[in-house]
C-alpha cells in the first residue's frame, strides 16, 4: 500500500513532536531533581544533642534527723544486773550500858540501766568540708531498780529492846540502790551506755539520702 507524501508529513510531524514532548519532560524533571538537591545542600546540618542531665542535688535537712531522734526519747543503751549480800545493823544503848544491837543479813537481786536523752542530740552541716557533726549528750544512770521478790533472809538477831521495822527497811533499801548504782559506774556502765548510744546514732543519721556524700562524727 503506497502511502501519500501528506500522510507522510503528518506521520513525521506526529513522531517529532512525541520526541520534542518527551525531552522537555526529561528536562523539566533533571531541573527538579537538581533544584532539589541543591535545596537540601542549603540546609544547614544541626548535630542533635542529647539533653543534659543534671545532678540530683539532695539537700539534707539537719532538723529533720533531730525531730527524728528526738522521738526515741531517754534510751536505754546498756544495763547492768547485779546480785547483791548487804547486812543491816540498827545499833542502840539502853540505860548507856546495855547493848541492844539488832542485825539482818540478806541478799537480793537487781538492775541498774542507763542511756542518752536523744532530744538534746543536736546536729551541725559543714557543707564546705563535708562533715556532720553529732552533738550526743554524757550517758546517765536511768534506774535503779531492786527486785523486791528476790529478797532473801539468812541471819536475823533482833534486840527485843530495838525493833527492827518498816522504816528500817525502807531506809535500807535506799541505800543499797545508792550503792547498786556507784557498783554499776564502777564496773563501766556509762562508758558502755555512750558507746552503744554513739553507735546507735551513727546509723541512724547515715541512712538519710545524701548523708554518704559527709563524714558523719560523734562527739
Amino acid at each position: 500500500m503506497k502511502i501519500s507524501a501528506k500522510t507522510q508529513n503528518i506521520i513525521y510531524g506526529v513522531i517529532i513532536g512525541i520526541s520534542v514532548l518527551a525531552m522537555i519532560i526529561l528536562c523539566a524533571g533533571y531541573f527538579k531533581d537538581k533544584k532539589t538537591d541543591d535545596t537540601v545542600k542549603e540546609i544547614p546540618q544541626t548535630a542533635v544533642l542529647k539533653p543534659k542531665e543534671d545532678k540530683v542535688k539532695v539537700s539534707i535537712d539537719t532538723k529533720i534527723i533531730e525531730e527524728g531522734l528526738d522521738d526515741m526519747g531517754f534510751l536505754v543503751t546498756q544495763e547492768y544486773y547485779f546480785t547483791q549480800v548487804e547486812t543491816y545493823t540498827k545499833e542502840k544503848k539502853v540505860l548507856k550500858f546495855f547493848d541492844a544491837t539488832s542485825e539482818l543479813a540478806y541478799s537480793y537481786e537487781g538492775s541498774v540501766t542507763a542511756g542518752v536523752d536523744f532530744e538534746r542530740i543536736k546536729i551541725r552541716k559543714d557543707d564546705e568540708n563535708k562533715v556532720i557533726r553529732v552533738e550526743v549528750p554524757k550517758a546517765e544512770i536511768q534506774t535503779v531498780i531492786i527486785d523486791k521478790d528476790s529478797f532473801k533472809v539468812f541471819s536475823e538477831k533482833e534486840s527485843m529492846w530495838n525493833k527492827l521495822n518498816m522504816t528500817d527497811y525502807n531506809d535500807s533499801l535506799a541505800e543499797y540502790e545508792k550503792a547498786a548504782k556507784e557498783k554499776a559506774i564502777e564496773n563501766g556502765i556509762l562508758d558502755r551506755a555512750q558507746e552503744r548510744a554513739e553507735e546507735l546514732v551513727y546509723n541512724f543519721v547515715s541512712k538519710y539520702q545524701g548523708v554518704s556524700q559527709y563524714k558523719v562524727i560523734c562527739e
